[in-house]
């Protein structure tokens, strides 16, 4: 009987045993896949902050860009490298750029988006926050992903949704629907993907 009792004892610390390091055992998985995770926004930081020195873009202002741009691409399953691909082809990483059509700010939103948008997102915010990039980029994204929204459900394929998210970006919905697809078009759309290319191989090396 006390030859049972202490089997059974010896049995149970062993198990609490296992258990307390299998326990530990997956803290520490946990913990080192949460330094990597830190370790790779960090990297994926660098290589933008990298992309906008050589525009002139300050470090402060470059950290900032960079982490909402990571931040919107997580929340809206956007890739990084389109986002900065747009940036560049709008602006050139030019925060204060104005267009001819009143475009503004880093992802040249229009007056008329803009304010749907800041509506929509409850922004409170005036019109000269188009000029702020951290501002622009949250509103620009969020137009990208609702085109992709809206023209996934008719898009043929992956190529053609895209194309007519970019093409809708660039000259509006109901230019496009009136148009379809021109060489205007299909010049913007080969821009945005050369220079989403050029930063998918950054980011990879």
């Amino acid at each position: 009987m006390v030859r049972f009792f202490l089997t059974n004892v010896f049995y149970l610390i062993l198990t609490g045993t296992l258990g307390l390091l299998v326990t530990q055992s997956e803290k520490a998985k946990g913990l080192f896949s949460l330094q990597k995770d830190h370790f790779n926004e960090y990297k994926m930081k660098e290589n933008i902050y990298s992309i906008l020195r050589s525009k002139g873009v300050s470090l402060s202002q470059g950290m900032d860009i960079a982490e909402v741009t990571i931040r919107q691409s997580i929340a809206l399953d956007l890739p990084v490298s389109l986002i900065l691909a747009v940036m560049k082809k709008e602006s050139v990483f030019t925060p204060y750029a104005l267009s001819s059509q009143n475009a503004m700010g880093l992802m040249q939103v229009h007056p008329i988006t803009w304010e749907e948008y800041v509506v929509k997102l409850n922004l409170k915010v005036s019109t000269h926050a188009a000029f702020d990039p951290v501002t622009n980029i949250i509103v620009a994204t969020h137009v990208i992903k609702d085109l992709y929204d809206f023209y996934k459900e008719t898009a043929m394929s992956e190529t053609d949704l895209w194309n007519s998210v970019l093409s809708a970006y660039y000259a509006g919905k109901n230019s496009l629907s009136q148009t379809g697809i021109t060489d205007f078009h299909l010049k913007y759309i080969a821009d945005i993907n050369r220079f989403k290319g050029e930063y998918d191989e950054i980011f990879a090396n």
